[in-house]
């Protein structure tokens, strides 16, 4: 085929990397072939691109089938013809492509033709595939419905890299062929995809290093990374993965940061492919406007269960950006005892120690000893909003002392509440105003600071994170 419409992605060593060769047989392309191809068949492996190469050797060659490597933007739009006419039936609009293990394959293509409009077929139809020509059957087959389509819902769209945590724009998209299945291998998110869809890239690439003595490198991301968006060839709605837990590993900080980089439709189907869990640690990091939009736009049902695993400060914070009728409509969806602690804090002022504190402490009686809290320690650890702080409370909730964890921990097991806290500590009040508490916090060191009524009944604790964006205001004056 020729040089100017076979070309695909070559094994190239560490260093610049050459202009893209023509597409070789697998003798001639290296590793990556022999490595990449059978990984992604048999394993949930593929090299990059532009890995180093390692001579692969004539018997490996000879045992595996060739395999050709190809752009997306140098197939799309080729004649598409049937295997018994001379003449092209139409062109080729697109690919449908479905995930299997790790790598997307291609399990149908879309024709565009003069007569008959788009005509969709499976892959199986598919009798050779070139960067020259797409052969087709006659034969009738079923068409499976694709998870996505690449020319539709990948190139020019915003993916997310799991892996790096980051949104990336597509320009092309790398596939290798081979034994009449198609895998897509690696999208490209470098100036060089953009080039090659202009055809500028040959005479860029020679006019630099002619010039600058310097190559334009290309930049790919593996497909086990990448997770489409929004595909729009899904009947009956759009979804980020079929392996969610994948976004649920990112951190919740990083996934806020993803979310910023996104348009409000992405945005929203993102969030909407979190785990409850996951998506109650993602809110509280967006700032106030995305969590307004990001709330509106969920089922109300949905937005209670993932209140419901946020502190309580924070799902109030949340539920104070909304309309009165909105925010009682969630709340009337939530437990009863979650319910009663928002509705403690709303009944404070945002800025003040009240409408900040997180209610679900770990309160112990002067009389119990090290061992036994510790094992309530351990069993409430996943569900309380401080663990660093344990609150000695008597019988009517009076705050009589406080403990670390570090002091807890250090303590024989038969030594008492009473033996190990420190007695009258400082406290503030439910008005005391953030600045304040901040500069509490601040003074003394603590990571937190308990918040008691006048009568020094527990309510809660101000955490040092909580206090942050005073923090900030305070150093800047």
């Amino acid at each position: 085929m020729s040089g100017g419409q076979g070309q695909g992605c070559r094994v190239r060593q560490p260093g610049p990397p050459p202009p893209a060769p023509p597409v070789r047989p697998v003798a001639e392309a290296g590793n990556v072939a022999v490595r990449g191809y059978v990984s992604a068949v048999n394993e949930p492996s593929l090299q990059s691109p532009s890995a180093t190469a390692v001579d692969a050797g004539p018997a490996a060659a000879a045992t595996v089938p060739n395999v050709s490597f190809f752009y997306l933007s140098r197939v799309l739009d080729r004649p598409v013809r049937y295997e018994d006419a001379a003449k092209a039936c139409g062109r080729l609009h697109d690919i449908g492509a479905a995930r299997t293990i790790s790598y997307p394959q291609a399990v149908s293509i879309e024709v565009k033709t003069s007569t008959a409009g788009m005509l969709v077929l499976g892959w199986s139809a598919v009798r050779s595939f070139s960067a020259l020509e797409v052969v087709i059957s006659r034969a009738v087959t079923a068409s499976p419905s694709p998870e996505f389509w690449v020319r539709r819902d990948v190139l020019d769209d915003q993916v997310v890299d799991v892996s790096g945590a980051r949104v990336l724009r597509v320009n092309d998209v790398h596939m290798i062929y081979s034994a009449g299945v198609l895998i897509l291998g690696h999208v490209e998110v470098g100036l060089r995809g953009i080039l090659r869809r202009l055809r500028f890239e040959r005479c860029v690439c020679l006019l630099l290093r002619w010039l600058f003595d310097y190559t334009l490198p290309e930049s790919f991301v593996t497909w086990r990374h990448i997770e489409v968006l929004s595909p729009g060839g899904i009947p009956g709605g759009v979804r980020v993965s079929t392996q969610p837990d994948r976004l649920s590993a990112i951190h919740p900080a990083e996934l806020a940061d993803i979310m910023e980089d996104l348009g409000r439709a992405d945005r929203q189907t993102l969030f909407a492919a979190l785990s409850v869990e996951a998506a109650a640690d993602t809110l509280e990091e967006v700032p106030p406007e995305y969590q307004r939009a990001l709330v509106a736009q969920t089922e109300p049902e949905r937005v209670a269960d993932i209140l419901e695993e946020m502190p309580s400060n924070e799902a109030a914070s949340v539920l104070r950006d909304l309309t009165q009728s909105d925010a009682q409509s969630i709340m009337n969806r939530m437990e009863s005892e979650a319910v009663a602690d928002v509705k403690t804090i709303l009944s404070h002022e945002e800025d003040t120690a009240g409408g900040a504190m997180a209610t679900h402490c770990l309160e112990a009686e002067a009389h119990e000893t090290t061992g036994a809290v510790l094992q309530r320690v351990r069993r409430l650890a996943e569900e309380v909003d401080l663990v660093n702080h344990i609150h000695v409370l008597d019988s009517a909730r009076h705050l009589i002392g406080v403990l670390t964890l570090r002091e807890l921990l250090r303590a024989e097991d038969q030594r008492t509440m009473a033996e190990l806290m420190t007695l009258e500590p400082v406290t503030v009040t439910p008005d005391a105003r953030l600045r304040e508490v901040a500069r509490l916090l601040v003074k003394y060191g603590f990571r937190a600071i308990p918040v008691v009524a006048a009568d020094r009944v527990f309510l809660g604790a101000v955490r040092f994170r909580d206090v942050q964006p005073e923090l900030a205001r305070i150093l800047k004056d």
